[in-house]
């Protein structure tokens, strides 16, 4: 490419990103900070003695050569999200005497949240900024369908907040403010419980870098949960070749059935 057409290049890129900028689209633009971790497992089996683990998760915080320190150091959220499940909430009331269902809300949401920090979560960043990152529960989007199909992005406070209540009673989403350890200037390290009820799929580890109060960059990586053993090997039997698991249940019913009558028969 000659000189001539290189600089008319150039100046078209130019007018290009000038365009860009007065209407108000976005740019590309270099990452001072990225985010640079590794979980301890990729995978995670589930037997029929598993009685829960944990995942470690190791990260550093890498800086351009031309990126000035942080004032006021980085802070690091570290989140495990399930798959996501279609959850249904209800609300009983007494009706002459009797307890019934009146009203509901399905929830699509992750099967799973888990999310450690270096300090608590709220002093991290602000209400707005930690929304659009979903970093801790009450930041947490959950898409809320009303009784008729009716999707509602804010949903209802009393069924949200009972949602998020039973999901943290059964384990299943849980806070941990605090509970990643700065191991130097920019080395972090964290261990994320796992309890025995957790589902099977896969799983995103998501690292939020904040700093200033502002998010600085994101990373994501996955964790697949699996049944093994004899549990896996029903399951798919289960899945692949139903007629087969079916008739062997029946079998097993009537062995069963007969093995009682001879054991606890009377003369």
């Amino acid at each position: 490419m000659s000189r001539r057409a290189l600089a008319a290049t150039l100046f078209a890129a130019g007018l290009l990103a000038a365009g860009l900028l007065a209407a108000g689209l976005p740019t590309v633009s270099a990452r001072a900070e990225t985010l640079v971790f590794e979980p301890s497992a990729k995978r995670v089996e589930i037997t029929s003695n598993f009685s829960g683990t944990t995942l470690t998760v190791y990260g550093t915080v890498e800086r351009d050569a031309g990126t000035v320190g942080r004032g006021g150091g980085y802070e690091v959220a570290v989140m495990l999200v399930g798959p996501d499940r279609v959850a249904v909430t209800r609300r009983k009331d007494r009706v002459a005497g009797i307890w019934v269902n009146r009203d509901s809300r399905t929830y699509h949401a992750p099967s799973f949240y888990a999310v450690a920090t270096t300090r608590p979560i709220a002093e991290m960043a602000s209400p707005a900024i930690l929304k659009a990152a979903q970093v801790g529960l009450a930041s947490l989007i959950l898409p809320e369908s009303v009784p008729g199909g009716v999707e509602v992005m804010a949903g209802t406070a009393s069924f949200r907040d009972a949602y998020l209540r039973l999901r943290a009673h059964e384990g299943l989403y849980a806070e941990y403010p605090s509970a990643v350890r700065k191991l130097g200037q920019h080395l972090w390290t964290v261990t994320l419980p796992i309890p025995a009820e957790m589902p099977v799929g896969r799983y995103r580890v998501r690292t939020v870098l904040f700093a200033d109060g502002s998010l600085l960059a994101e990373q994501t990586s996955e964790v697949e949960v699996v049944k093994s053993g004899f549990e896996q090997e029903v399951a798919d039997l289960a899945t692949r070749h139903a007629w087969l698991y079916g008739l062997l249940a029946v079998v097993v019913a009537l062995l069963t059935g007969w093995l009682g009558g001879v054991l606890f028969r009377r003369d």
